[in-house]
């Protein structure tokens, strides 16, 4: 046998989602701080390997000294150390490239995610209002089904109704917009996920 639903059920979902909306945007301001951290990882590891390409640039510098000395066999240039040269430039040129494609899949998640605090936000804005206008239209119907109850005068009972019919369509009004919101928040998160994906792709093993 079904329980019961009764106003209160109602009133008490009112404020569940209240408490819903107060714990989303809390965690929506620790995502804000979070994405800020990473913009500053970002950007540290955008100086890194603007570092990384100078030290490159010198490395090919000495290799081309050191391919005109071994030339000369009196040199102090043995094959070997021109090889290894060759060999870590090739290996730094390799790491840049695969880092700065990580670094941009970084930025893309960070700025997306920034996207989606904003969609969470306006998620919980909405949920709010549909939660303020769900108690309203318990209690206008509750007050309705008093004026019934007390058999007061058609007129009055009429007005009352219309009230009632008022603060339902601005309930259904909102909740229209909540389901908009729900909609663009999960296309969001659904695009990052499929950043992260990307994300992981770019991992290397290089060092």
């Amino acid at each position: 046998m079904s329980p019961i639903i009764t106003h209160e059920d109602e009133i008490e979902l009112a404020r569940t989602e209240k408490e819903l909306v107060s714990q989303f945007k809390k965690l929506a301001k620790r995502q804000s701080a979070l994405i800020d951290s990473q913009k500053r990882y970002a950007e540290n590891l955008t100086r890194t390997n603007i570092t990384r390409d100078m030290v490159n640039r010198t490395f090919r510098d000495v290799l081309k000294q050191m391919e005109t000395l071994a030339r000369e066999h009196r040199s102090n240039i043995k094959d070997e150390e021109v090889k290894l040269f060759k060999e870590i430039i090739e290996k730094n040129d390799d790491f840049i490239k695969a880092n700065n494609t990580y670094l941009n899949a970084i930025k893309d998640i960070a700025a997306q995610k920034e996207y989606l605090v904003q969609k969470k936000v306006e998620f919980a804005d909405a949920l709010d209002s549909v939660a303020s206008r769900r108690s309203t239209v318990i209690r206008k119907a509750l007050d309705v089904e008093k004026a019934k109850n007390k058999l007061i005068d058609g007129d009055k009972l009429n007005i009352l109704d219309q009230q009632l019919n008022d603060v339902q369509r601005e309930f259904d009004r909102a909740r229209d917009i909540l389901l908009k919101k729900i909609y663009q928040f999960t296309e969001v998160r659904d695009e990052i996920n499929a950043l992260w994906i990307k994300l992981k792709d770019t991992v290397t093993e290089l060092n």
